[in-house]
């Protein structure tokens, strides 16, 4: 992994209710068998010290197992193992060297009475906390091997669960990529059923129409290539389509803009806007006998943009059913779900308005 990469890791081992609840029951209960093993009265440091080495094991121990440098999610054996001994040996040094400082226990300054030699209490190594010795080695031997053993699990754990992550994104890129592919031969379809009513009626408005159909298709295939694009491009394609729709139904299509210079900017995933004027224009304007205003918009919402397409023509009809371009809008924001996007689609006086709301920095 990356530093970048490392950090969230971290925040989520943090945030992780059964690591954190898993720390505090084996912290308990090695306090409670210390207890049943030795006096009743333990210094504050011997309460502390079980649940700060755990807490370091958690937080600490899987770095050197993630460090990697690029975008692997874990180190390999070799490598990890040696970043592990030599990461372990500097924080379970300090603190183990700190808990023993603060343990420290002053016996008073009494000698021996004169004539007896008495070995200094605690053995040859000297006084311990409490006149007991500090096992110190001992407990810092036993925590550089728990830092390469834990650290190993909880980066392998989390590796896979990075693996699973990306597995599942990719198949959702995949999904949306699929869908977005579906709905380019759709635009084109219900475009040549357009020209199809031009051919007889006006065969110049149909020649220029073709010309029109291969900068929309040409428009298309620029869309269906990248995840995120500019919505002023969005825009260019909604209007070479309009052109185009405006050919067949002329003085009845009536297309209003409320398009502030910022959403030119912005930078969202491509056939947002289109399939709503699409839908628009063949379920509520072209149907309707006079026809009607489609007033084409992107609002903020606090946090969130909103592009929205709302028409007067014929009013949307109770349990209607949604058409394959709104369809497959729907099914590719369920997919996109960094979005948080939402569809609408509702009669508001006398326009129907269907609504995309999302976040604005996806």
């Amino acid at each position: 992994m990356r530093q970048e990469m490392i950090i969230p890791s971290l925040r989520q081992r943090l945030t992780d209710r059964a690591s954190v609840g898993l720390l505090l029951l084996v912290g308990g209960m090695f306090c409670l068998f210390r207890v049943m093993l030795g006096p009743s009265h333990l210094s504050a440091a011997e309460l502390v010290t079980p649940f700060l080495m755990l807490f370091a094991q958690l937080v600490l121990a899987p770095i050197p197992w993630q460090w990697t440098g690029d975008d692997a999610p874990m180190a390999s054996v070799g490598r990890g193992f040696l970043q592990s001994l030599v990461f372990g040996l500097l924080w379970v040094g300090l603190l183990v060297t700190l808990l023993h400082l603060l343990s420290m226990e002053r016996p008073p300054d009494v000698g021996p009475p004169p004539g007896l030699d008495l070995p200094p209490p605690g053995g040859p190594h000297g006084p311990g906390p409490g006149g007991r010795p500090f096992p110190a080695l001992g407990l810092g031997v036993l925590n550089l091997a728990a830092s390469i053993i834990f650290g190993w699990l909880f980066a392998g754990r989390e590796a896979t669960r990075l693996r699973e992550l990306r597995t599942a994104g990719l198949l959702r890129q995949a999904r949306s990529q699929a869908l977005q592919g579906q709905l380019e031969p759709h635009v084109l379809y219900n475009a040549l059923n357009s020209l199809s009513e031009l051919v007889h009626e006006d065969p110049a408005a149909a020649e220029e129409m073709i010309a029109r159909l291969a900068d929309l298709y040409r428009m298309l295939t620029r869309h269906g290539e990248v995840e995120l694009l500019p919505l002023a491009k969005e825009r260019q394609l909604v209007e070479a389509y309009l052109a185009m729709e405006s050919m067949r139904l002329g003085p009845r299509l009536r297309v209003r803009w409320a398009w502030p210079a910022w959403a030119d900017d912005l930078r969202l995933p491509p056939l947002l806007l289109q399939p709503l004027a699409e839908n628009a224009i063949k379920h509520g304007i072209s149907p309707c006998d006079t026809g009607g205003e489609l007033e084409l918009g992107v609002v903020r919402e606090g946090a969130r943009v909103a592009l929205f397409a709302a028409n007067t023509g014929l009013p949307l009809a109770p349990g209607a059913k949604e058409g394959v371009g709104l369809g497959n809008l729907r099914e590719r924001l369920e997919l996109r779900r960094e979005l948080d996007a939402s569809l609408t689609l509702g009669q508001e006086g006398d326009r129907t308005v269907a609504r995309v709301s999302m976040k604005e920095k996806p």
